[in-house]
C-alpha cells in the first residue's frame, strides 16, 4: 500500500486588466514552482474560482467594470470560494481608508505598486505553504478515511466468513454423530478449517498492523498542526461557541498580550477582561451568528496588565475535539494606528503652520508701517502730551501685536532665530527666576537637572519663551496649588526612532527636558487639539490659544521633537528633545547711537505703504532713497542708477518676480552690490543660502529705526 503524497500544485490567480501588470506578476513568481493563471477582468476571476481552487488571488483593484472590491466582496459572499486569501495589488492603498476599505471587502493584506519584488515573494510564499499543508491534510485525511472504510469492509467480511465456518463445524459434528464411518474425511476437513482459522488470524494481525501505522500517520498530521498553532506570528484563540469558554491558546497570545496559559484555559473573554468594549463582543458573536467568518473585526482588547491595545479579528466556525468553537485570528494594530494618528495630526499642524506664516507675513508688513509711522510722528507732537500718549498706545499695540505674529511665526517655523549656543540648564534656571514671580505661592517649582551634557544650538530667547509657556500652562492648571519639576536627562535617539517619528530629526545625543506638573490634567480629546493655534480651554481674555503652538514651532524649528502625556486628575508631562551641540559660539548683540549716513538706497517691496514708510525712515537717517514696486522694476532702476546706490534693500516676497530671483539678476549684472533682504518671515535654511547667493543680511519685518539703521550699517558699513 502506497502512503506517499502526490506532489501538490500550488495554483496562484493573477487579476489585472492590464497585460504588463499580469506579465510583471509572471516574471516575478515564474520561478518558485507555482502555477500561475491569469484573469483580465472581475468576471473572468470568478469563473475561474468556480471551476478551480487557488491558494491565492493576486487582485488588482482599479479596474473596468467590476473593481477589485466588488469582486473580493462576491468571492467572500460565495460559499465555494470565499476561503481564497486575497491580496490587493494597487497604488491607491497608500491611503489607510482604501486599506481598511480593502480590508473590509475580504483581502487579508494588499501590495503597493511599484511592487517590491521580495516582499511579494514572501508573502505569496507564506500562502503557498499554507495551501500546500491544507491539500497535504485534505489528501491523508481522504486517504485515511479510504484506509479505514477498506479494512472496516475486510474485517466484516472475515467476520461472515469465520461465521460461516464455524456453522460449517457445527454440521460437521453432527454429521460425525450421524454418520459414524464418515470420521476420517470429518477429520481432514476440521484440519482444513483450522488452517483457514490461522490464515484469517495472521490476515487480522497484519490488518491491525496497517491500521496502527495510519494512526501514527494521522497523530503526526495533528502534531504538524499543533506546531502550524503555536508557531503562528499572529495570535490565535480556540473558543467555544457560542458561550465564548477558551479552549485553546498559542504562545504568540501569551507573548503579545501576556495572559498565562493556565490563567486563560476554560474561561471566557468576559471573565478575563478582554474586552474593553462589551457591547463589541455581542456585535461580535452576533455577525458569527450571522456569517460563520469575519473577516478584520475592528475593536480594541485588553492585556493582561490592563493595556488596550487596538486589534483586527478574523474568525471562523470549526469542530474543535467534538465541539463547535470559534477560531479566532488576532492582527494588532496599535502602532500602526498610532503611527497613522501621528503622522495625520504632523500633517494637520504643518498646513496650519503653513497658514499661520501667510497670515503673520502680512501683519507684519502692516505693522512695520504703523511701527515706523509712530517713530516718525513722535517730532511733530512730542510738545502735546495727549498726543504722546495717544502714540505711546499705538506703539505698546503695535508691539504686543508684533509678539503675536512672532508667536505665530514660531509655530509655523518661519521666523528668524538667533542661532548660538545656549546652556539648557542656565536657560531653565532664568525662566524659574521669572515664573517665580507670576505665580502663586501654593505652587512649588522643583528641578531635577540630571543632564550633564547640557548645550545645544538654538535661539535662547524663544527657547525661554517655550519653558516660561510650558510653565505659565501648568501654573494654570493648578488653581489650587501644587507641584511643577523642570528635569533634564541626556538621551541617545537611534535610528529606528526617528524613522518612526513623525518629526525630522536626526539620530544622536539628545537632552530630553521634562516639564511635569500635578494639575488637572487632560483628556484625549483635548490632547488631539493642544498644539493647534489659536485652540485654548481657558475663559475668554485668558489666553490667545498661541502658547502651546509657538512651543511646537520653537522645538521642531530647532531640530527637536515634543511629547505631552497627561491623565484626568493627575497631572501632565511635556517632553522637548533638542539635539545636542559641540563647541561653542556666542552673538554679542551691540548698541549703538544713530548718526547720519549718506548714498543712495534702493527699497523694493510690493506694498506701497512699506514703501511710503521705508522712503521716510531712511530720508530721515540721511540717505538718498530709489523706489521700485517689484522685482522687474528694481532692475531697471539699478541698472539707471547704480553708480548712485550704495545697497538694496529687497522684499523676499512680491509678484511677477521673487526676491530670490531678483537677488539672482542683480549679482549676475553687479557681483559687487550690496543687498540686505527684508521679511516677515523667512523660512527655515532660506538666509543661509541667500547669504551664500550674496546677501549682506537680513532684516525681519516689523522694524523699529534703530533695528533699520543697524542693518543699513552692517551691510554698507566697511565701504565708508
Amino acid at each position: 500500500m502506497n502512503l506517499t503524497s502526490p506532489a501538490i500544485d500550488i495554483p496562484i490567480l493573477m487579476v489585472d486588466d492590464r497585460p504588463e501588470n499580469l506579465l510583471s506578476l509572471e516574471e516575478l513568481l515564474s520561478n518558485h514552482g507555482y502555477e500561475l493563471v491569469r484573469a483580465s477582468s472581475g468576471n473572468e476571476a470568478l469563473l475561474l474560482t468556480l471551476k478551480q481552487d487557488f491558494s491565492l488571488v493576486l487582485l488588482d483593484v482599479q479596474m473596468p467594470g467590476m473593481d477589485g472590491f466588488e469582486t473580493a466582496e462576491l468571492m467572500r459572499a460565495n460559499p465555494k470560494t470565499k476561503h481564497i486569501p486575497i491580496i490587493f495589488v494597487t497604488a491607491g492603498m497608500k491611503d489607510i481608508k482604501f486599506q481598511f476599505k480593502g480590508y473590509d471587502a475580504g483581502a487579508v493584506d494588499y501590495l503597493a505598486k511599484p511592487i517590491e519584488p521580495l516582499i511579494l515573494q514572501s508573502k505569496v510564499k507564506i500562502f503557498a505553504e499554507l495551501y500546500r499543508q491544507r491539500r497535504e491534510i485534505e489528501l491523508h485525511k481522504h486517504h485515511l478515511e479510504e484506509l479505514v472504510e477498506l479494512r472496516t469492509t475486510e474485517l466484516s467480511r472475515s467476520a461472515d466468513e469465520l461465521k460461516t465456518s464455524n456453522e460449517q463445524l457445527l454440521d460437521r459434528n453432527r454429521e460425525l454423530q450421524a454418520i459414524e464411518g464418515l470420521l476420517r474425511r470429518q477429520v481432514i476437513e476440521s484440519a482444513e478449517t483450522h488452517d483457514q482459522l490461522l490464515a484469517t488470524e495472521e490476515m487480522l494481525r497484519v490488518q491491525i498492523e496497517e491500521y496502527q501505522a495510519a494512526q501514527k500517520l494521522l497523530n503526526e498530521s495533528n502534531t504538524s498542526l499543533q506546531t502550524l498553532f503555536d508557531v503562528s506570528p499572529l495570535a490565535i484563540v480556540v473558543s467555544s461557541f457560542p458561550a465564548g469558554i477558551i479552549r485553546e491558546i498559542n504562545r504568540t497570545f501569551t507573548a503579545d498580550f501576556g495572559y498565562p496559559v493556565d490563567h486563560v484555559i476554560g474561561k471566557t473573554g468576559v471573565q478575563l477582561g478582554l474586552w474593553s468594549n462589551f457591547d463589541e463582543r455581542k456585535r461580535f458573536l452576533g455577525l458569527m451568528h450571522e456569517q460563520q467568518d469575519i473577516s478584520g473585526f475592528d475593536t480594541e482588547i485588553k492585556t493582561f496588565h490592563g493595556e488596550n491595545r487596538s486589534v483586527l479579528l478574523y474568525s471562523t466556525l470549526m469542530d474543535f475535539r467534538n465541539e463547535p468553537c470559534m477560531l479566532i485570528v488576532f492582527l494588532d494594530v496599535t502602532e500602526q494606528k498610532r503611527m497613522e494618528n501621528q503622522i495625520r495630526q504632523t500633517q494637520k499642524m504643518d498646513v496650519i503652520g503653513q497658514l499661520a506664516g501667510g497670515v503673520a507675513h502680512d501683519f507684519n508688513n502692516m505693522l512695520t508701517a504703523i511701527l515706523g509711522s509712530a517713530e516718525l510722528m513722535i517730532r511733530h507732537v512730542q510738545h502735546d502730551s495727549a498726543a504722546m500718549k495717544l502714540l505711546g498706545s499705538i506703539q505698546k499695540a503695535a508691539s504686543r501685536s508684533a509678539e503675536l505674529t512672532g508667536q505665530l511665526l514660531a509655530f509655523s517655523r518661519k521666523g528668524h532665530n538667533n542661532a548660538v549656543h545656549v546652556r539648557v540648564d542656565t536657560t531653565i534656571h532664568e525662566a524659574i527666576s521669572l515664573l517665580e514671580r507670576t505665580i502663586d505661592k501654593k505652587i512649588t517649582l522643583k528641578t531635577k537637572l540630571i543632564a550633564k551634557n547640557y548645550r545645544v544650538t538654538g535661539d535662547p530667547a524663544l527657547l525661554q519663551n517655550a519653558l516660561l509657556n510650558l510653565g505659565l500652562n501648568a501654573r494654570d492648571a493648578m488653581p489650587e496649588g501644587g507641584v511643577i519639576t523642570f528635569s533634564t536627562i541626556n538621551v541617545e535617539l537611534d535610528s529606528k526612532y526617528c524613522e518612526s517619528s513623525p518629526f525630522s530629526i536626526t539620530p544622536g545625543q539628545f537632552i530630553e527636558i521634562s516639564v511635569a506638573d500635578t494639575g488637572t490634567g487632560m483628556t484625549k480629546e483635548i490632547l488631539q487639539h493642544v498644539f493647534e493655534p489659536f485652540f485654548t480651554t481657558k475663559e475668554v481674555g485668558k489666553g490667545t490659544g498661541l502658547g502651546l503652538a509657538a512651543v511646537y514651532g520653537t522645538i521642531t524649528d530647532h531640530h527637536g521633537c515634543i511629547s505631552v502625556t497627561s491623565e484626568p486628575g493627575v497631572g501632565t508631562i511635556f517632553k522637548l528633545y533638542l539635539p545636542l551641540s559641540i563647541g561653542h559660539k556666542n552673538d554679542t548683540a551691540s548698541s549703538e547711537e544713530l548718526t547720519r549716513g549718506s548714498g543712495g538706497i534702493l527699497l523694493v517691496d510690493d506694498e506701497e505703504i512699506l514703501r511710503t514708510i521705508g522712503e521716510a525712515l531712511l530720508e530721515d537717517l540721511g540717505y538718498r532713497v530709489y523706489l521700485a514696486e517689484d522685482g522687474e522694476h528694481a532692475l531697471e532702476v539699478y541698472a539707471r542708477e547704480k553708480e548712485n546706490i550704495s545697497l538694496v534693500i529687497l522684499d523676499m516676497v512680491m509678484p511677477r518676480m521673487s526676491g530670490k530671483e531678483t537677488l539672482i539678476r542683480l549679482i549676475e549684472s553687479s557681483p559687487d552690490i550690496r543687498i540686505l533682504i527684508s521679511s516677515g518671515f523667512h523660512q527655515e535654511g532660506t538666509a543661509d543660502e541667500l547669504e551664500r547667493l550674496g546677501a549682506k543680511g537680513f532684516l525681519r519685518k516689523p522694524y523699529l529705526r534703530q533695528e533699520l539703521y543697524k542693518a543699513v550699517s552692517d551691510a554698507i558699513g566697511d565701504m565708508k
